[in-house]
């Protein structure tokens, strides 16, 4: 019997809970180990790390709101280097996308017809049509759950030039990223108090705001299907 995707990921949410709920002192102590360990951390290492980050979420690999996570997290340590932070995300992400990019240029249609709905991929390609480089600018600035790697590989296979995609993603990683810095300045001594001692709290949150949107996507595409 086959189990739907969407239950295994509610299932994964209940055990994610449960492990935090039942292991919460040495989170908590894991948190307040990592915060002491980043403010020694020197700022190019970091910049490293988000490269790192970057380039393997926006590539094969999934990695849902690390880098958004991870240049809040240094720059509340290290806040004169945000906009380093932002550069070195920005950069790997694009290098990532590139991975995809080239993947769909070269013809492989195979990897995007079994990663994704056919009338998903059909939806994409009009907005190509209609909206051109907006098309991917504008699913770079959004976070999950956007498919931003269904948009990679649709204008890899619609032979967008390289030059106005490395343009577009840049851009829109740098605004999105950006975005992210500036929230950590403003609320810098707020949230490093709240991750220090709410860190299990906060991973749950996250958690569920990631279903949320999840199940909004799904439901917001199961309307468009009804009225076509």
């Amino acid at each position: 019997m086959k189990i739907k995707k969407k239950y295994l990921y509610l299932l994964g949410f209940i055990v994610i809970v449960a492990l935090a709920i039942v292991y919460r002192k040495d989170i908590k102590t894991f948190g307040t180990n990592l915060i002491d360990y980043a403010e020694k951390a020197g700022y190019i290492t970091a910049g490293l790390i988000l490269g790192l980050v970057g380039i393997a979420d926006s590539s094969f690999f999934s990695l849902p709101e690390g880098n958004d996570f991870l240049i809040i997290y240094f720059t509340i340590l290290n806040p004169k280097y945000m906009l380093w932070f932002v550069f070195t995300s920005a950069i790997g992400s694009v290098i990532g996308s590139l991975a995809l990019f080239s993947l769909g240029r070269k013809g492989e249609t195979e990897f995007l017809k079994r990663r994704f709905k056919r009338e998903n991929i059909e939806r994409v390609e009009e907005w190509f049509k209609k909206y051109d480089i907006w098309a991917i600018l504008i699913p770079c600035m959004i976070p999950p759950p956007m498919p931003f790697k269904l948009f990679v590989l649709t204008a890899g296979i619609l032979k967008f030039k390289y030059h106005r995609f490395i343009i577009a993603t840049f851009l829109g990683r740098t605004f999105r990223y950006l975005i992210w810095g500036i929230l950590a300045i403003t609320l810098r001594d707020e949230i490093k108090y709240f991750f220090k001692h709410h860190l299990i709290e906060t991973g749950i949150i996250i958690i569920g705001l990631i279903i949320l949107l999840s199940i909004g996507w799904y439901l917001y595409n199961k309307l468009n299907r009804k009225r076509s």
